[in-house]
C-alpha cells in the first residue's frame, strides 16, 4: 500500500477555487439567461447571484460592474450590485416573472452606488484576511501557552523552596 504524505486539510486556494469555479459557473448562466428575450433561470439562483454580491459588496466575476456588459449601448449589471439593494423588494419583483430588465439593470435606484470590485477579487480578499486574522490568534494562544507554562514553573519552583 502507498502511503500519501500530502496533507488532507483545507487550504486558503481551495476556498478560493472552489468559488470562483461555482461562483463563476453560476454568475455565466445568469448572464446568459439574462440576455435571453425569456429568461428562465431558477429564482433560487437569481436571488443567491444578487444576495452574493450584495453580501460581499461586489458585482460580477472579476472586473466589477463592467463584466455583466451592455444593452442597447448602456452598461448593465445584476441589482445586487447596488449599495441599496432590497432582497425582499427584488424577490416580489421576479415572482410575476423574470424579465431581462429584472435581471440586469442600468442604474441602481435612489442614488445607490454600483459595487466596483468583482467577486473573485472580493473573496481573494476575503480569504487574505482570514488568513491573517487565524494567524493572530494563533500567535496569542502560543504566547497564553507559554505564559501558562512559565507560571506553572514558578509556582512549582516556590513548591519546592519553601
Amino acid at each position: 500500500a502507498v502511503v500519501s504524505t500530502q496533507s488532507t486539510g483545507v487550504k486558503k486556494n481551495d476556498f478560493e477555487d472552489a468559488f470562483v469555479e461555482t461562483g463563476t459557473e453560476l454568475f455565466t448562466e445568469y448572464k446568459t439567461e439574462a440576455n435571453d428575450a425569456t429568461p428562465d433561470l431558477d429564482e433560487v439562483k437569481v436571488v443567491g447571484v444578487n444576495v452574493a454580491q450584495f453580501t460581499f459588496e461586489c458585482c460580477g466575476v472579476d472586473t466589477g460592474s463592467s463584466w455583466w456588459g451592455n444593452r442597447n449601448g448602456a452598461a448593465v449589471f445584476a441589482p445586487g450590485c447596488c449599495s441599496n439593494f432590497d432582497s425582499q423588494t427584488f424577490e416580489n419583483s421576479i415572482q410575476a416573472g423574470l424579465t431581462q430588465e429584472k435581471m440586469l439593470i442600468t442604474q441602481c435606484p435612489d442614488d445607490g452606488e454600483v459595487f466596483q470590485v468583482g467577486c473573485q477579487e472580493q473573496a481573494n480578499a476575503l480569504a487574505n484576511a482570514f488568513s491573517t486574522v487565524i494567524i493572530i490568534v494563533v500567535a496569542v494562544l502560543i504566547a497564553f501557552e507559554i505564559l501558562c507554562l512559565v507560571a506553572a514553573c514558578v509556582s512549582k519552583k516556590r513548591d519546592l523552596v519553601a
